[in-house]
């Protein structure tokens, strides 16, 4: 199966190749790492996080998606399906691509193609005729991650809604792995001292490795860095002490990254 990403924005912005929701994608373990986390709260048992693209319709409401999330999570209960938690995300800054995505959690590779494979089979004719009109989701446009939680949240934050940041990053010339490693560990320093100094906070980061390839006329970002917090001011204040250290020269010396934004809502 062809899967691609963009070099910078693997698929939250610009156009991408990935396998049918019905297809299996590449697992490697099937097994849930050590560490990994959703978009909401860190979970040890999520081995896979999954990012469908929907778009609003002409008969589109707020409303009228908070009834479909019951509908859809009572579904999934009927069927017994294995889903840890779900998320919707917003864009900060509209794109042509989606109106927002549907985020889903798996404990497995293994699984999440085993409810794909009974979801095309038995329930999306269904699903399809339920949500016409109000939203739509391509098949296509559907994207499997291995995540590994970085840093744990010092304070949990169970409220349901979050801010949601990917960082698309790239190597600069002569730069690698081991600087992002040294990286790491002065931003532990610093969020261990921001954490004495201002508090305890829902901060957490997440490295999302993905289970589709590039190409080499598309290829992947060395790596994908997704920040979370547990609201807009906590976001802005970590920034501002972010932005107050000498980190962001640190990290722009070794590598260049773009940013793609969102809040957050935990439907699961």
């Amino acid at each position: 199966m062809k899967k691609a990403t963009m070099a910078l924005m693997i698929l939250f912005g610009l156009a991408a190749c990935s396998p049918p929701a019905n297809e299996s994608a590449n697992d490697t373990t099937g097994e849930a790492p050590t560490d990994a986390a959703d978009s909401s709260q860190a979970a040890p048992e999520i081995a896979v996080i999954e990012y469908v693209w929907h778009r609003k319709g002409t008969e589109y409401s707020d409303e009228k998606l908070a009834d479909l999330v019951i509908k859809w999570n009572a579904l999934i209960d009927t069927a017994g399906y294995d889903i840890n938690r779900a998320n919707i995300l917003t864009p900060h800054v509209e794109t042509d691509r989606y109106d927002f995505i549907w985020v889903m959690t798996f404990p497995s590779m293994d699984v999440r193609n085993a409810v794909w494979d009974d979801w095309m089979a038995n329930h999306a004719e269904q699903w399809d005729a339920t949500i016409a009109g109000i939203m739509s989701y391509n098949s296509e446009d559907v994207y499997a991650f291995k995540p590994t939680v970085k840093r744990q949240p010092s304070v949990v934050d169970d409220d349901g809604s979050f801010e949601n940041e990917f960082n698309f990053c790239n190597y600069n010339e002569g730069y690698g792995e081991q600087d992002l490693a040294d990286f790491e560990s002065q931003f532990a320093a610093f969020m261990d001292a921001s954490d004495a100094t201002d508090g305890a906070n829902g901060f957490y980061y997440v490295m999302l490795e993905p289970y589709f390839e590039g190409t080499e006329e598309t290829p992947l970002t060395d790596y994908l860095w997704l920040n979370l917090w547990s609201n807009g001011d906590e976001k802005a204040a970590g920034y501002a002490n972010y932005e107050a250290s000498d980190l962001p020269q640190v990290a722009d010396a070794f590598s260049t990254c773009n940013r793609v934004a969102f809040a957050g809502q935990q439907i699961r």
